[in-house]
């Protein structure tokens, strides 16, 4: 008899610490995971209307469906200020839409379809001169 009651009390506990692991257990652990596995993320695509840069921390506006955000970078500041241009399609993820971004996670960067190659552009439009060496050469 006593065997049941220590069983059905040990029972009992586990289903409360259960109850409040489920119910408190994400709002108190949720500061001391990465954002990336929070699972409270949403996928933002919008396009970069400008950037501006500001010693350690690049500024973006991106224009999305819902709305404008201005999005704060402060880690690798230097790369992402070279790999962003006004006009390009970006993918955010974040904890979902705000007017105000900091450090989200910069999924994928897309280039508008006629800009494919600002280096080639000067060349072809040296190429294309009928006084060039080349053509007069042969």
């Amino acid at each position: 008899m006593r065997g049941w009651l220590i069983l059905s009390v040990t029972f009992a506990i586990g289903i409360v610490l259960g109850v409040g692991a489920m119910t408190k257990g994400p709002a108190l652990v949720a500061p001391y995971l990465p954002k990336s596995i929070s699972g409270q993320s949403e996928r933002i695509d919008g396009e970069v209307v400008r950037k501006q840069r500001e010693g350690n921390r690049l500024l973006v506006k991106v224009a999305t469906a819902q709305g404008p955000m201005l999005v704060t970078f402060t880690q690798k500041v230097a790369e992402l200020d070279l790999l962003l241009e006004p006009g390009d399609r970006v993918e955010l993820i974040t904890t979902g839409y705000a007017t105000f971004v900091e450090d989200p996670t910069l999924e994928r960067v897309k280039r508008p379809a006629g800009a494919g190659g600002t280096s080639s552009s000067p060349s072809t439009s040296s190429g294309s001169s009928q006084g060039s060496p080349e053509k007069t050469g042969r």
